[in-house]
């Protein structure tokens, strides 16, 4: 059996607990892996079932090379696994995955994949090559392309239900002889869906779980799961974020609990398990992830990130010992948003109201119009207006503080100067409310402007009359 695990860096007893229930056999119907976004759950449901079907003792294989299973669950191509996955997330890749899956072997390899990223982008395909130059640094390569093609934060609904084909407009390129077949090959990379994947968007609907005639691009699990194994292992279906799952979804995965298919294994990512039915937790095994130690995340910030140092050092206090959220905030320039919400801060010191509708601006437009990732972009920048306000709380009482770089240092000595704690508390009692609206169905674009012009009145910024906004108390 080969070792799955050695690239996941973290909760080490439950890696180790989990491959001993590998090996041994003795595997449960379902599982439910629970703990913190981007702790490593998903990465760690794929290794398990990587060592579920693992055949590197059998048929003489050898025990330094991956047999052919693993070489199908690494790529996410096997028939045997079905991932459930939301469309909107981001797709991590290497600079030298992407030259290893490209077949560009040789002393040449460097010098094609080269070629191929410059010819993407040189005809508009890419904004910016360098991140899929870079050796080691992990990029998101689906929103590089998506972002470009279709409009910033935008997913084509029609991949969206089906395993991902490459987009119609890069086909005809190819097919016109606009693309060569190593540019082709990495926009596919990029792009598409592995065939083991079923994303999602938004929500996991009941035509996920059970075959409806409205959704005929969907592979339901219960399709999926009732066709005997053709490779003589068990059937693995991961469901990633499995909160999402609709009241009827859980309704109807609830009865494939209930009688699971013999040689099949369901394994439910989550987390929020307490969106799940108590009656869905109750028929599944449930693992506990944890984030990791400090020492953990600047392990897998110098394996992920490598020379990246002032955006890992912006990224890590955002990432709440998480990698993924850490990879997330280091590849949406981080330091390009600290800054914007160190001059919004500023301006509201010097009593400039100007600088609310600066930074307001700024905030929708890096969200874009997709509202999933709108809400997903405007919860970051919030968070990060608590956070220099939580700095400037930490700078006033002489308290170390966790941002580095002398030009934010200076800045928060200064603010620390021109707020005081009670404005400061209130201000982020505000962004918590915002918060918490942003994640139900309201005008973004409403939420911002009003959440921002009320953390100036909090901190004290400008004179709230009839030409700016007026107070609540004067309505």
């Amino acid at each position: 059996m080969t070792d799955a695990w050695r690239e996941i860096i973290g909760n080490t007893r439950v890696h180790e607990a989990l491959r001993r229930v590998a090996r041994s056999g003795s595997l449960g119907h379902a599982y439910i892996f629970s703990g913190p976004d981007g702790c490593g759950k998903l990465l760690a449901s794929l290794a398990f079932a990587r060592d579920i079907n693992c055949r590197c003792g059998e048929g003489g294989a050898g025990s330094g090379e991956p047999c052919e299973a693993c070489k199908s669950l690494d790529t996410l191509s096997h028939l045997e696994l079905l991932v459930i996955s939301d469309a909107n997330k981001p797709r991590w890749f290497k600079r030298h995955d992407l030259v290893r899956r490209l077949g560009l072997d040789g002393a040449d390899s460097r010098r094609l994949y080269a070629e191929a990223v410059v010819g993407i982008y040189e005809k508009g395909y890419l904004e910016d090559p360098m991140p899929l130059l870079e050796d080691d640094a992990v990029v998101d390569g689906f929103n590089i392309v998506t972002d470009h093609l279709f409009g910033r934060g935008s997913v084509p609904s029609k991949e969206c239900y089906t395993p991902g084909p490459v987009s119609d407009s890069i086909r005809k390129a190819f097919d016109r002889g606009d693309l060569s077949g190593a540019e082709f090959g990495l926009l596919r990379e990029l792009y598409e869906q592995p065939i083991s994947v079923m994303p999602y968007r938004g929500t996991i609907h009941l035509a996920y779980v059970t075959p409806r005639k409205d959704w005929k691009f969907a592979r339901p699990i219960q399709t999926f799961l009732s066709v005997k194994s053709m490779l003589g292992g068990r059937k693995v279906v991961i469901i990633d974020d499995a909160e999402k799952m609709t009241p009827q979804a859980q309704n109807c995965l609830l009865k494939t609990l209930e009688e699971p298919p013999p040689d099949s294994i369901l394994i439910l990512v989550t987390s929020d398990r307490h969106s799940l039915f108590p009656t869905i937790v109750s028929r599944c095994q449930v693992i506990n992830f944890e984030r990791l130690t400090s020492a953990e995340m600047d392990q897998a910030a110098a394996a992920l990130m490598p020379g990246k140092g002032a955006e890992l050092a912006v990224a890590a206090v955002l990432a709440e010992n998480c990698p993924g959220k850490l990879l997330e905030a280091a590849n949406q320039d981080a330091v390009g948003r600290l800054v914007a919400v160190r001059d919004f801060f500023t301006a509201l010191a010097q009593d400039r109201l100007e600088g609310v509708f600066i930074f307001s601006s700024a905030v929708l437009r890096d969200a874009g119009s997709h509202r999933k990732k709108a809400q997903r972009t405007l919860r970051q920048m919030l968070e990060l207006v608590i956070l220099w306000a939580t700095e400037i709380v930490r700078a006033r009482q002489g308290l170390p503080g966790r941002i580095q770089g002398a030009e934010f240092k200076s800045a928060l000595e200064t603010h620390a100067r021109s707020f005081d704690e009670t404005g400061l508390l209130e201000a982020s009692s505000i962004i918590e409310q915002g918060l918490g609206l942003a994640a139900i169905n309201v005008d973004l674009g409403l939420l911002t402007g009003t959440t921002l012009f009320r953390v100036a009145e909090a901190l004290g910024a400008g004179a709230f009359d009839e030409a700016t906004r007026t107070r609540p108390a004067d309505n």
